[in-house]
């Protein structure tokens, strides 16, 4: 069965009004494709209306340093995402003529897209008919083929994106492409799918054979390990010290300085932090620890408010900074939460999750 035609008539009543659909261009495509990625739309909206009315046209955004972008990334995690959006700008402006290339080839040869945001932008943003697999198409090719295989599986996956493009009309690819995503994030969710609400019911194959809660499949993750660290909020009184993460996730971002602590006295650790940072420190006081599940690991942060009667010296990738002056940088909601329990004003031994 041909799924286009009952799938874009259903996508023409029920699509959401998201703000990178209104007068779309590439450069909102690419953006929010980008902003996409791991993340929520609903998360994503105030991010996408804060970095268009910051950076509105790929010119802006290419002839940005990369700390400009990320502190209006700060919060949304997998900053990555914020560094390789500023290098496919920059590269788009030097090698394409100032604009984005066309074809889903040139894209992908950007520094920083990958396979799926290449096809995502090529099919939405300039008609091509190409298929972009995301983690919510995956999941209604697998129920439409009644796929028994785990979706984690780069077979899997290479065999969802080959059904997905077989079904392409020459019409509106772009359109199909997002009808599918939406498909999946609003009525073929993980659980609890609404089939009754689906236009591609009749030709669901999972539905058929009563197995939409057991398709689709999916590997079995390893146990995150879990990481003990001490995080040194060393102030004067007035600033915090941060160091700039080189490597990571969180690379690029600003956070206290820290260090794990595999035995030992996280106290010392932390003092140590503070004499490599040039510092001398006066006062050290546990202040409480934050616990953060991130992707690949489980960090619980114990942190330390470390009084210092001697500055060290600022330098590249290490500054002393006031609090209002940390929304000027790309700061991650994990280093928010260390330094607000490093600089409350009392004591709190509460395990914070975040």
């Amino acid at each position: 069965m041909r799924i286009a035609t009952p799938l874009l008539d259903w996508y023409d009543r029920t699509r959401r009004d998201l703000p990178w659909r209104r007068d779309p261009s590439p450069y909102k495509t690419l953006v929010s494709e980008l902003m996409l990625q791991q993340t929520t739309v609903a998360t994503v909206i105030p991010y996408f209306e804060r970095f268009l009315a910051r950076f509105p046209t790929l010119a802006s955004l290419g002839a940005a340093n990369e700390e400009e972008v990320t502190a209006l990334w700060s919060g949304l995690g997998y900053y990555a995402r914020a560094r390789n959006l500023r290098r496919a700008a920059a590269a788009a402006l030097a090698e394409h003529g100032g604009a984005l290339p066309r074809t889903e080839a040139a894209l992908g040869g950007l520094p920083g897209l990958g396979p799926y945001t290449a096809a995502a932008v090529a099919a939405i943003a300039f008609g091509a008919r190409t298929f972009a697999l995301d983690g919510n198409g995956a999941r209604v090719m697998a129920r439409l083929g009644g796929v028994a295989e785990s979706i984690d599986l780069p077979a899997t996956r290479v065999r969802l994106r080959a059904a997905g493009t077989r079904q392409v009309p020459r019409a509106r690819p772009g359109d199909f492409t997002q009808a599918v995503m939406e498909l999946g994030a609003t009525v073929c969710t993980p659980r609890a799918p609404r089939c009754g609400d689906c236009p591609l019911r009749a030709a669901c194959a999972a539905f058929a054979a009563g197995k939409v809660d057991e398709i689709p499949r999916r590997s079995r993750k390893p146990a995150r390990p879990v990481v003990r660290v001490a995080s040194a909020c060393l102030t004067d009184g007035a600033r915090v010290l941060l160091v700039k993460r080189a490597e990571g996730l969180l690379a690029g971002t600003w956070a206290l300085p820290e260090a794990a602590v595999a035995s030992g006295s996280p106290r010392a650790v932390a003092r140590r932090l503070a004499l490599a940072a040039g510092a001398r420190p006066a006062k050290v006081e546990h202040r409480g620890a934050v616990r953060h599940v991130f992707t690949h690991r489980d960090v619980t942060a114990e942190v330390f408010r470390i009084e210092v009667a001697r500055a060290g010296r600022a330098g590249a990738g290490r500054r002393w900074v006031s609090v209002s002056a940390l929304a000027e940088l790309g700061v991650s909601t994990f280093t928010r939460k260390t330094v607000a329990l490093g600089l409350s004003p009392k004591r709190d031994n509460a395990r914070l999750r975040s």
